[in-house]
């Protein structure tokens, strides 16, 4: 099952019941306060932590597993990452590290950036589908990636999530859906996927790319 919802997240999620989908796997926008990430969203939120915490509150009200949510501090929106972990701590259950082996390198002696976080939420402790997962993941950064999205999650990181910590014919949930990656790793691990993007040029990007990796795995399959 592929579901591709076009519309406002927050509202898009109010219409879902309860305990619909078996693991939430999303990254918000970054709120870099300028656009260059995104040739087709303004990256501007003056109430990004509220808007977040909403998003969190429905996710962890419509999933019955738990809730990765892919964070990165920057200098705009440092504060409300950290006060985000503050106003979950009851619900996190642990926080794993995407460790970038090439990231952007800080001016002077500022320190470089090289992480993000996958904030994992949910009501029972997190167990892997493999013996001796680490919570942390290392890999390059995107080298190349579309001129109207930079900021796409790397499918390496994206598969390593889902393959690990959910299992075939789950239900998952990305409401941050952007050009589609996690979708193409449902696609391609066996799970079902719903997908939401306000952005109409991302969204239809996104069905072209997750139609792509339907038509090229049942090519495999004859």
């Amino acid at each position: 099952m592929i579901d591709l919802r076009k519309g406002d997240c927050l509202e898009l999620i109010k219409d879902m019941r309860g305990d619909s989908v078996d693991i939430s796997f999303t990254s918000p926008p970054y709120n870099r306060k300028r656009n260059d990430k995104y040739a087709n969203f303004k990256d501007i939120n003056d109430n990004w932590y509220q808007f977040n915490a909403d998003v969190i509150n429905e996710l962890l009200r419509v999933t019955k597993g738990h809730v990765f949510y892919n964070l990165q501090a920057n200098y705009y929106n440092r504060s409300d990452v950290y006060k985000l972990i503050g106003e979950f701590n009851e619900n996190i259950v642990d926080i794993h590290i995407w460790e970038k082996s090439n990231p952007m390198p800080a001016s002077g002696s500022s320190i470089t950036n090289a992480v993000e976080y996958f904030i994992v939420m949910g009501d029972k402790s997190l167990k892997s589908n493999k013996t001796y997962t680490k919570n942390i993941i290392t890999t390059s950064v995107n080298s190349k990636m579309p001129k109207e999205h930079k900021a796409v999650m790397k499918y390496e990181v994206a598969e390593h999530f889902i393959s690990m910590f959910t299992k075939e014919h789950d239900i998952i949930l990305d409401c941050f859906m952007g050009i589609g990656t996690t979708g193409v790793a449902c696609v391609n691990l066996n799970r079902n996927f719903i997908g939401m993007e306000l952005n109409d040029k991302y969204f239809e990007i996104a069905k072209a790319r997750i139609d792509e990796a339907i038509t090229a795995k049942q090519l495999t399959l004859f």
